[in-house]
């Protein structure tokens, strides 16, 4: 089973929580090879741990079990360059970095919070497939549009300046494929003054 909790494919059908009951009885911490999925190579494995406890204890010590030093994300960097992009996410910094940008946005993202969200989300997604029902529709556009549109809301982004948060996120998570990599379909003449500012800074692909 180690090898197939790493496949997308034993996700298919959803959670295959008995699996993980076994994981956790018999081996809570155990070495996960990663097979070649697709257009992806092989990888060199990684360590799993299943329990709650063991979860927390890696996660609250970062000493022993950085974030930052190899990242997070499942398919390693190609080059140092793509290691220095991906540990200046949030997500791969380890404290006291990584506690100063999550103080940040915590108050946004609390219980109360995301529940005052629901309707607002609801009605998004509702909308999302309203538009999809007349013709063909992109499912993976539909896909990204939720959570995108989600934090712009969050984040008080105008609305002329959603596809340029669009076009950054999938940037980030998708640097390691030339399709989303240099990815640009804002609008730059409708965004407002402050994100074209930010277009400004934005740095090249050389840097």
């Amino acid at each position: 089973m180690h090898e197939e909790i790493f496949l997308p494919a034993t996700y298919a059908a959803g959670v295959p929580y008995d699996a993980f009951r076994e994981l956790r009885a018999e081996t809570p911490v155990a070495r996960v090879p990663e097979p070649a999925v697709g257009p992806w190579p092989a990888g060199p494995g990684y360590w799993a741990v299943f329990r709650h406890a063991d979860v927390k204890h890696v996660l609250r010590s970062p000493d022993l079990f950085s974030s930052n030093l190899g990242a997070t994300q499942i398919r390693d960097p190609d080059t140092p360059e793509d290691l220095a992009f991906v540990r200046a996410m949030m997500l791969n910094q380890d404290p006291p970095d990584h506690s100063r940008l999550r103080r940040i946005v915590a108050a946004a993202f609390t219980p109360r919070a995301v529940r005052a969200l629901e309707d607002t989300i609801n009605e998004r997604a509702r909308t999302l497939v309203a538009s999809a029902l007349d013709g063909p529709a992109d499912f993976v556009e539909l896909a990204a549009d939720l959570p995108v549109w989600t934090l712009a809301h969050i984040m008080g982004v105008p609305d002329t300046d959603r596809r340029l948060l669009y076009d950054w996120a999938s940037r980030v998570i998708g640097y390691q494929d030339d399709e989303y990599a240099g990815l640009s379909t804002a609008d730059a003449a409708a965004m407002s003054p402050m994100a074209q500012k930010a277009m400004d800074y934005r740095p090249s692909s050389t840097t």
